[in-house]
């Protein structure tokens, strides 16, 4: 009883954990690349780092993988403004 016990407040602390820990807490205002086939919208995450910034966005005729790597680009340059100040 008491390992059983123990097992699922162990499980309700992991769920609280994730739950608490998921990449929308740390959105930041979408962004607005602009290129040569429009506009991609992107949605940045963590200023510091680049990992989950996505395009939320693109525009016709560009796949989500090409809006993604744009989006990283633009947090990459985000960052490394950051760090120059």
């Amino acid at each position: 009883m008491k390992q059983s016990l123990t097992n699922v407040a162990v499980a309700v602390l992991i769920f609280t954990l994730v739950g608490c820990a998921g990449k929308a807490n740390f959105e930041t205002a979408p962004v607005t690349v602009s290129t040569g086939k429009g506009d991609v919208i992107c949605q940045l995450y963590r200023l510091d780092n680049v990992l989950w910034d996505e395009a939320i966005s693109v525009p016709a005729g560009m796949s989500i993988k090409t809006g993604d790597a744009l989006c990283k680009q633009r947090g990459e340059l985000l960052l490394s403004q950051a760090e120059q100040k």
